[in-house]
């Protein structure tokens, strides 16, 4: 258990913690495109429900990117 604590400790420096961070990222990415797909009404045009699942994920990337990508790259 000490190892995987030191491993997420941020900045994450090796791959250990990258990979807990990774896998922890994709299932939350995972259940807020579920969310999502389910609480969009049928009713909405495809462009626009497709236009709703892109925003969910590039906010997903910019969080993944701001609290583990950049962190890791300035070490």
């Amino acid at each position: 258990m000490d190892l995987i604590q030191q491993s997420m400790a941020t900045p994450v420096d090796n791959f250990l913690g990258m990979l807990i961070y990774a896998v922890i990222y994709m299932f939350i990415a995972g259940l807020v495109m579920g969310l999502a797909l389910k609480f969009i009404p049928n009713r909405l045009p495809y462009a626009v429900k497709s236009l709703i699942v892109f925003i969910a994920i590039i906010i997903s990337l910019i969080i993944w990117w701001q609290t583990i990508a950049e962190p890791g790259i300035k070490i």
